[in-house]
């Protein structure tokens, strides 16, 4: 799973949708339409899908941490965003929020094995008699 880093207020928070984090979008903000739909607009209400976006995402890829073994941190709510984001840092967490999903929604590749030739020469004779 892929992290994305969102640095606030002197922490570096870890962003990831996972499976929990996708249903939960869902049951918030329904599955119609894009994932992306609701930070993308404007006003109030495209403010307050931004606060429950990092809230939801950090708090997925903080208990995705601990799994991993490391420190617990503290989550901060969707409340703590809304009163300290700062307009400069609404796009900055609009574009963390982005690069989460789509890492969510990528496959990682995993690492490229070296094909043995005669090894499959082999499986392809057994496999035809």
């Amino acid at each position: 799973m892929k992290l994305t880093p969102f640095p606030f207020n002197g922490t570096t928070y870890y962003l990831l949708l996972n499976g929990a984090a996708l249903f939960n979008i869902y049951d918030q903000y329904g599955s119609e339409g894009s994932v992306f739909d609701p930070i993308r607009g404007g006003g109030s209400e495209g403010f307050a899908a931004v606060c429950w976006y990092l809230a939801e995402l950090i708090e997925q890829g903080e208990l995705y941490r601990r799994r991993q073994g490391h420190d617990r941190r503290s989550i901060p709510t969707a409340e703590t965003f809304a009163i300290e984001l700062s307009a400069l840092d609404v796009p900055r967490a609009k574009a963390a929020i982005q690069d989460a999903i789509l890492a969510g929604f990528s496959r990682e590749e995993a690492e490229k094995r070296e094909v043995d030739v005669g090894l499959l020469e082999l499986e392809k004779k057994t496999e035809h008699g």
